[in-house]
């Protein structure tokens, strides 16, 4: 609820509205059962004074619309000079308790850095303002009886002196606890529109309360859960107003007669409606906290998302550009790197040819070192831009069928399948989601591995099976080659990463590292096994069709 006036303006207005509220409560006083101090809302209007205009102009403002309500209360049968002494001080108590239930608001809220009905423990919080709305009254009003006594405009002894501070303290207690969250939630700034809705809400509820409980008083607690609609609506601001109207309407109904508690004795009536106004007020104050939380952390989870999809676009722009620089390095690579090499190797060549009369057998050595490394510098360039674009294709998965797969892979290898005697023995294979290129390229990779790195002393023999799990399908590739060593498992899959010299196997160390981005991309997890001597088993999984 926010309220958009200026300092003077909202201090007059708050000024008239404690004289208002004072002066109508005390021409009730007369009406049965006779007493209204069942709680005094002018001690929360002067909290909010204080809060709206600061103590240096607040607390005078206070002092005056306290020095003007007291005035007109007074029984004129008095003295003019015990009613002016008597209004004076009585109006610097007021003042004094405005100032301090403001001083402990704010240093409450200074301590712990949040608004008052804002903090993580709302039970907490609740009893925070309880404290608020106590202390005050309780170190101030003990004074008000004694002033009228000694100055002769009221008759005290013991008993009625216990009697009306109790009323006092009670009366100024529930008029803070009822004003304060208000106050709070007007300071929250809750648009226009909330605000009307709010009022009209209220306004409906506080009739239907008036209505019910003047029909018949069993029915009153009906009420109960209007207020409880306030506070999930409009959360701390609904549990404020819904709290301040009903109250006001049962003190107004016990004041006539009337309601839930309009029969029986005043002190009965008056206490009945403390508890009543304080245990009501907890309960549906602790209700739209917690709605007032939620709606916070709603917020923040909006604005958190709304953060992340800011991220996340930022990072797809520089994503769109690092691709775009992949792409240029992608041609350099393939064009503008590889040509020097070609060049180098085709003059190397030249050379041996127009010289070969001339050269001696280290020399063509030389020449034959110098050409094979321009080709293996040529291989891993390519490798390299192999490597690179994985990913970069047609990125909707399509049903593969891996055993057309295996029939292409096994055509490939033909030649060095029938030169090492290797056996391939593939079970029926299922049909897998992913890229047909890429999976083609893993199978490759894999099963030329374990054709490659056959051991000495007996010919490849290689097994692919498959197991589902679940929605992925787990491919084993198994084979009785050299294996890998213990220590060297995790490694085999980095990036130009060899375990052997060129001069044993050739590559370029970048086989191992493809087949897993392969993998990844298409979700799935790779891992080896290696029992000693006894070969290698690559099991990876892709998810199924």
């Amino acid at each position: 609820m926010r309220l958009v006036t200026s300092a003077p303006v909202a201090g007059f207005l708050l000024m008239g509205l404690y004289i208002l509220l004072a002066v109508g409560a005390a021409s009730l006083a007369s009406l049965p059962p006779g007493n209204l101090t069942v709680f005094w809302l002018p001690a929360g209007i002067g909290v909010a004074l204080v809060a709206r205009l600061g103590p240096r102009l607040g607390v005078p403002a206070v002092f005056a619309a306290s020095l003007v309500a007291n005035f007109l209360s007074m029984n004129p049968s008095n003295s003019l000079a015990a009613m002016v002494g008597a209004t004076a001080l009585s109006a610097l108590v007021d003042s004094c308790q405005s100032w301090l239930a403001w001083w402990l608001w704010r240093r409450t809220e200074d301590k712990h850095h949040l608004p008052l009905l804002q903090g993580p423990h709302h039970l907490t919080c609740l009893w925070r303002l309880l404290r608020i709305s106590v202390l005050p009254p309780v170190l101030t009003v003990w004074i008000l009886p004694l002033i009228h006594f000694a100055l002769g405009t009221a008759e005290l002894n013991l008993a009625s002196y216990v009697s009306r501070v109790a009323m006092l303290v009670s009366a100024d207690t529930c008029g803070l606890f009822l004003i304060l969250p208000l106050v709070m939630a007007i300071r929250d700034h809750t648009s226009s529109a909330d605000t009307t809705a709010l009022v009209m809400t209220t306004l409906i509820l506080g009739a239907a309360q008036a209505i019910l409980s003047a029909i018949d008083p069993l029915l009153a607690p009906l009420s109960l859960f209007g207020l409880t609609l306030l506070a999930f609506r409009f959360h701390l601001a609904g549990a404020a107003l819904g709290n301040l109207v009903c109250a006001t309407i049962m003190v107004a109904q016990a004041s006539l007669g009337i309601g839930p508690l309009g029969h029986g004795a005043a002190a009965h009536t008056v206490f009945t409606l403390n508890l009543t106004i304080l245990g009501v007020g907890v309960t549906v104050l602790y209700m739209g906290m917690l709605q007032a939380q939620q709606r916070r952390m709603q917020e923040n989870l909006e604005a958190e998302v709304l953060r992340r999809t800011e991220q996340l676009e930022e990072h797809s722009r520089a994503l769109a550009v690092s691709n775009t620089d992949l792409e240029n390095f992608a041609y350099v690579a393939s064009h503008d790197l590889r040509e020097p090499l070609r060049m180098i190797s085709s003059y190397l060549s030249l050379l041996e040819r127009r010289l070969t009369a001339s050269l001696d057998d280290e020399t063509r050595t030389f020449l034959g070192f110098a050409r094979d490394g321009a080709k293996r510098m040529d291989r891993l360039i390519l490798d390299l831009l192999d490597y690179s674009r994985l990913g970069r294709g047609d990125t909707k998965a399509q049903p593969v069928d891996l055993n057309e797969i295996m029939a292409q892979v096994q055509a490939d290898l033909a030649l060095v399948v029938q030169r090492t005697g290797a056996i391939i023995q593939a079970a029926p294979l299922p049909v897998v989601a992913g890229n047909h290129s890429e999976i083609t390229r893993l199978f490759q990779n894999l099963i030329g591995n374990a054709v490659k790195f056959a051991a000495a002393d007996r010919p490849p023999s290689i097994r692919i099976d498959a197991e589902a799990k679940g929605a992925l399908w787990r491919i084993t590739i198994a084979d009785n080659g050299i294996g890998i060593p213990d220590d060297q498992r995790e490694r085999v899959f980095g990036i130009f990463q060899r375990l052997h010299g060129i001069s044993q196997y050739e590559g370029t160390g970048i086989g191992l590292a493809a087949c897993k981005r392969i993998v990844e991309l298409h979700g799935g997890l790779i891992q080896v096994q290696s029992p000693s001597g006894q070969g290698c088993t690559i099991s990876f999984t892709l998810p199924a069709a």
